[in-house]
């Protein structure tokens, strides 16, 4: 497998998991349920996924 081939083997799975993290918190929001995320210092908080999807489009855009 030639390098070029490797890097394009880590990029399709970086973005197969991206998409099912995304697809996850999605579905989560839609069942009122609620997500474990790092704050600024590392340590976890749990917060709605519909929050997470906000914090996340506001980041995006």
């Amino acid at each position: 497998m030639s390098e070029q081939e490797v890097i394009k083997l880590f990029d399709r799975i970086r973005e197969s998991i991206s998409n099912a993290q995304r697809m996850m918190v999605e579905r989560k929001a839609k069942l009122g349920e609620t997500i474990v995320i790092a704050d600024a210092d590392g340590k976890p908080i749990e917060i709605s996924a519909k929050d997470a999807i906000n914090r996340y489009s506001n980041k995006t855009n």
